[in-house]
């Protein structure tokens, strides 16, 4: 298949065809050792080894987005050490609200997968929410979660706050609580294996609801998920055509937004940032690693030539902070690039801006439909063939007025006609603006949702088809996610080793490294004590050096 030149991503697809095949290894041998260890018997590794195995295969993009194997090794675990049958389904009482259970791995309040949680919860009133958490402590809920949740009437349960067991008593706790539930809807990290445990056995399990949110890399999950929500189309179709989710079983729900309401007018925006008025503001944020510089061309360097050729041009980027060297083109544009590191109040840069540009290599939906919200002009970079949609933008709302450029001139041309053209921009502007309300938002949305509530009650609980072997492809769109994520998260090889979850070992095995660590390394400050923690420990006592340290700051 063709690959479209790129400026950006100077590719060469025998060298990513070879990264994928060294990645491909690698994650093969992680389930190899998974699998012998689940043999013997040693369950807990075996899980913590399959985590391992799914964290590498998102980081290091191995030609696949699901592995077969690796669930099937889950779903026999799963099978052996969860007892379903002592954990009956609770029939819903007459009058009562739905109860909606959404399982995260955690949660933060930047970042959209938190803000979708409490976005959903707020807007879904109809129903009573609870949030189980699998790997983070129940204080470190944002503050707007949990009032949402609590406002619906639901509950906050953190599994590994229990001071007994391990990630088999978290997995039957999550069963447990599961049982008073009429949806599970899980928000996981693509290694998070304890749902997989929780839910290997489907009798009397209530329909678990997958939503993608991370539908451009590997994931666990398609095993146990009776729905597969998507949040776009180019994850829906890959979802059938790569992780052989079935037709009847992929949904598509649009990102649900809050309704913006401006409190400043633009020009009033500019002058709370201390920005010139009568400049035409460009925009973008994201997390740091979306901006990672490839192939020498870095982000700032693609809006060099647009802001020489306007005097008048400025651009404002949070997310990379210092992780980037920009100086260069900083310089070169006299100042008008200015860049701050990840925040949360980000409203006032929204309403300020005239044209909003998508990050890049890794783009950011929730960020575009934000700032589409406001009235704000789209662009996005996809200098990808047809076959690489995964890798592009795209949302129910921002499809029809989003504009994509294939190169770097055409990416400048466009900016240089919104600059130029203010009638157009604020025309583009407010048509974005429409489709999103129309698509994110209120009813319209909660519409989406209930289709799917409907469609998930209909259907019956999926049998999952483990017997199939895993595949590795090298084509288009792997060959690019293989050098996107290589270079997103550095270009040493990722040592396994340091995937493990150690405190979700037996204490043996934490015992084991801990004496390693300290021979290789001598005892350091703290003599890694966190190593010898059960993760339980390990999170109230990470609550309380971070509340020391603020206190020596505060004094």
């Amino acid at each position: 298949m063709e690959i479209k030149t790129n400026e950006a991503l100077s590719l060469i697809p025998e060298k990513s065809n070879h990264l994928i095949q060294q990645n491909f290894q690698v994650f093969r041998s992680l389930i190899t050792q998974a699998k012998n260890l689940a043999e013997q018997g040693k369950h807990a590794e075996a899980v913590v080894y399959a985590q391992m195995a799914a964290l590498y295969g998102f980081w290091r993009h191995s030609g696949l987005f699901v592995s077969p194997e690796l669930e099937n090794i889950l779903h026999t675990i799963g099978l052996k050490t969860i007892p379903a049958k002592i954990y009956p389904r609770h029939n819903k009482l007459p009058g009562k609200p739905r109860n909606v259970m959404h399982v995260a791995s955690a949660v933060q309040s930047i970042g959209g997968l938190g803000r979708m949680i409490w976005r959903w919860i707020e807007q879904d009133t109809e129903s009573s929410h609870s949030l189980v958490l699998t790997q983070q402590a129940s204080s470190y809920v944002p503050s707007i979660i949990r009032d949402a949740v609590y406002n619906s009437g639901g509950k906050i349960y953190s599994l590994n706050e229990s001071t007994i067991g391990g990630i088999f008593s978290w997995a039957k706790r999550l069963r447990k609580i599961a049982a008073s539930a009429d949806f599970v809807v899980l928000h996981i990290w693509p290694d998070d294996a304890i749902p997989l445990l929780a839910f290997a056995n489907k009798e009397q399990s209530p329909p678990v609801l997958f939503l993608d949110h991370a539908d451009h890399g590997f994931w666990l999950g398609a095993s146990i998920s009776d729905m597969v929500i998507n949040l776009r189309c180019s994850g829906m179709h890959l979802s059938q055509e790569r992780r052989g989710i079935e037709s009847e079983r992929v949904a598509l729900l649009p990102i649900i937004l809050s309704p913006t309401q401006r409190t400043l007018s633009r020009t009033e925006a500019k002058r709370k940032l201390n920005i010139d008025e009568n400049s035409v503001l460009l925009f973008s944020v994201a997390r740091a690693p979306k901006y990672k510089t490839i192939d020498g061309v870095n982000f700032a360097d693609a809006h060099i030539p647009l802001l020489k050729k306007y005097d008048n041009a400025v651009l404002v980027v949070i997310g990379p902070g210092d992780s980037e060297d920009w100086s260069a083109a900083v310089e070169r544009t006299e100042g008008r690039i200015k860049i701050f590191p990840e925040r949360e109040d980000t409203a006032v840069f929204y309403q300020a801006a005239d044209i909003y540009v998508d990050s890049f290599p890794i783009i950011s939906i929730t960020s575009l439909l934000e700032a589409g919200s406001y009235g704000v002009p789209l662009v996005t970079r996809y200098p990808y063939s047809d076959a690489c949609g995964i890798l592009g933008s795209d949302a129910p709302g921002i499809d029809a007025n989003m504009i994509r450029a294939n190169n770097l001139e055409e990416y400048t041309t466009i900016l240089s006609r919104l600059v130029e053209d203010k009638a157009y921009r604020l025309s583009l502007g407010e048509a974005t603006r429409k489709q999103i309300c129309d698509e994110h938002l209120g009813s319209n949305w909660q519409s989406s949702l209930e289709e799917i509530y409907a469609r998930a009650t209909s259907l019956p609980r999926l049998t999952a088809k483990l017997d199939q072997k895993d595949e590795m492809f090298l084509g288009e769109p792997d060959v690019f996610l293989a050098r996107i994520f290589w270079h997103a998260c550095g270009h040493d090889k990722i040592d396994p080793e340091n995937l493990k979850k150690w405190n979700m070992m037996p204490f043996a095995e934490r015992f084991r490294f801990w004496t390693k660590l300290i021979k290789m390394n001598g005892f350091g400050k703290i003599g890694w004590i966190d190593v010898l923690m059960p993760q339980w420990l390990y999170w109230n006592f990470r609550k309380y050096v971070i509340e020391s340290v603020k206190k020596v700051y505060k004094a």
